[in-house]
């Protein structure tokens, strides 16, 4: 009886033990305990929560929403039918699974992953770069904003949604 009750104690405290901020490292296949490709109501349920989707009528694209998860402020989960695309990394503290966030020197980017990174001017600023590192065969990959010599943004996840400049679009 008492092995029942812990049991049932520990499964109910998994998914807050997995929302620490300690334990949100973002990788290219997603951050903490979510993986892209996961169906929205999963996310819901790893997380805890009960985030509600945008309304089709609020979004910029039809199929496609974001949400921040309220055990976790600074992310910005991507949904595209209904499935975890991206993960949007919105305040420091949050680092890629080598070490990279949010205000590091855009140098580190190069000393980390090395040849690796693919470099292209931003969209509305060419005097700004954008690098970008693709695994798991080009599924998945993770991209670094830079912004006056620092990392002003990253993001992580499928491939062509990483690729996205402004959101869902």
């Amino acid at each position: 009886m008492q092995l029942r009750a812990f049991l049932t104690a520990l499964a109910l405290a998994l998914p807050m033990c997995a929302a620490h901020a300690g334990d949100w490292t973002v990788r290219f296949d997603g951050a903490g305990p979510l993986k892209i490709g996961m169906r929205f109501d999963t996310v819901n349920k790893v997380l805890g929560e009960h985030m509600e989707r945008t309304p089709k009528a609020l979004r910029g694209t039809p199929n496609c929403f974001q949400l921040e998860p309220a055990r976790q402020p600074g992310l910005l989960l991507m949904f595209v039918g209904d499935v975890l695309k991206r993960v949007d990394v919105m305040e420091e503290g949050i680092q890629s699974e080598r070490g990279i966030g949010l205000g590091d020197p855009v140098e580190k980017i190069g000393q980390v992953y090395g040849e690796a990174v693919i470099s292209a001017p931003q969209a509305y600023d060419d005097s700004e770069q954008i690098l970008t590192v693709k695994a798991g065969g080009g599924q998945y990959a993770i991209r670094f904003d830079t912004s006056k010599g620092k990392v002003g943004a990253i993001y992580a996840g499928a491939w062509k949604e990483v690729q996205y400049i402004e959101g869902c679009l």
